[in-house]
């Protein structure tokens, strides 16, 4: 295959795939349900995190925070070596 039949077919894929992306958009979708105040549905947020202090050293920790009230609920931090 030529480099010009390849690259009409890559332009032509991308150009598919920008039409099937707008004509999404014409057709509806199921809205999110809003989740009543007395469910507990999605009310907890966990994150977890980790930094490195200098080469061999890192800190690593999660928390847990409750969305309704904005308080932590749990949390968690350790520092890890890497020994040779």
């Amino acid at each position: 295959m030529n480099k010009d039949m390849l690259k009409i077919i890559l332009i032509g894929a991308a150009g598919l795939l920008l039409l099937m992306n707008f004509v999404q958009g014409f057709f509806s979708t199921n809205s999110a349900i809003a989740v009543n105040g007395d469910e507990q549905a999605g009310r907890y947020q966990i994150s977890a995190w980790a930094a490195q202090i200098s080469t061999g050293y890192h800190h690593s920790g999660y928390y847990i925070v409750d969305t309704v009230t904005g308080k932590v609920i749990e949390s968690k931090s350790e520092a890890h070596t890497s020994e040779k």
